[in-house]
């Protein structure tokens, strides 16, 4: 079985299916900032009318919001967050999380996380395995094969938006609200995201990712080179006749690691288990790995209504 077959029953790619699309993922950042209205959602983000519907649509499909009139005469609509929506807040605090790690200056995000409480204090959201309490690293997580038979059972389709040509790469209209555009460069396209799920299951040579993960040459080579440009592989010859090269994880891109680990934990605990044939040990604890975010100071787990934001008037291009 190639490794396509392999992450296609991938936790991490059954969530990536339902929300690894740019507009999905800006959308519910406005909505987690407070922001709930369609012309909110079109400022901010810069979403063309037509596109905002139809992830509005998805998302209310999906149960990750719910459409609630605040308006009758001329009827006008706000989008709450479910507690399906609310689920994914912890996911949501680790791309904050590594936006404001790893940022470009120009995309930074000028602005602190601040856990509420007796004492207020900065926030540093923090993946842990729910076993130790250790922080989580890619380096500590080893993939161990548990069963032949789960390579064939009850796979996850590949929807047909994992094709066609790079969408993350246009100009951002001026005065929308660049934070997480970054990350979502990345996560936002989901040819990119096969290559890194792909280079975090030990492929390294481009002939190794062509091979198993049947992506066009163009788009791979596209993907690779946009990977290498943003810093998370860094590329180099390993043959000189002919020419031969390979894409390794920088430390940038090691540190997707945890946020990628936190939406597969949102994946076992809230949708429908699937088979798949290997799991991941921590090798800190020995324990099959499941993670809980945290704050770094306090070692609790934020809640919505604890956190604050503080997110100047515009944060823009």
């Amino acid at each position: 079985m190639n490794v396509i077959s392999k992450i296609a029953t991938n936790p991490v790619a059954r969530g990536l299916s339902v929300l690894g699309d740019r507009w999905t993922i800006l959308i519910m950042r406005d909505v987690f900032l407070g922001r709930h209205r369609f012309n909110e959602f079109r400022a901010h983000s810069g979403i063309m009318r037509g596109t905002l519907s139809n992830r509005l649509e998805f998302l209310i499909s999906e149960g990750f919001l719910r459409k609630q009139q605040y308006q009758s005469k001329p009827p006008r609509y706000e989008y709450r967050l479910t507690e399906k929506g609310l689920s994914l807040y912890p996911w949501a605090l680790m791309l904050w999380q590594w936006e404001s790690e790893w940022a470009p200056t120009d995309k930074a995000i000028p602005t602190l996380l601040v856990h509420k409480g007796k004492y207020s204090h900065p926030l540093n959201p923090q993946c842990i395995c729910r076993h130790c309490n250790k922080n989580l690293h890619f380096d500590d997580v080893e993939r161990v094969k548990v069963s032949e038979g789960a390579e064939i059972n009850n796979p996850v389709s590949l929807p047909d938006s994992w094709g066609g040509q790079r969408r993350t790469r246009a100009k951002v209209p001026q005065d929308v609200d660049v934070s997480l555009t970054h990350v979502v460069d990345i996560i936002g396209d989901r040819w990119t995201t096969l290559v890194l799920a792909g280079s975090f299951v030990g492929l390294t040579r481009y002939d190794d990712f062509l091979n198993n993960l049947g992506i066009a040459t163009n788009i791979l080579a596209d993907r690779l080179k946009v990977l290498v440009e943003m810093g998370i592989f860094s590329r180099r010859e390993y043959r000189v006749n002919p020419s031969r090269m390979e894409y390794r994880l920088t430390e940038k891109g090691k540190s997707l690691y945890p946020l990628t680990i936190t939406l597969r934990q949102w994946v076992l605990d809230y949708m429908p288990p699937v088979a798949h044939p290997y799991k991941l040990l921590h090798t800190t604890c020995g324990h099959d790995l499941e993670v809980d975010i945290v704050c770094g100071v306090c070692r609790k787990k934020p809640q919505v209504d604890r956190v604050k934001f503080h997110l100047p008037q515009a944060v823009t291009s």
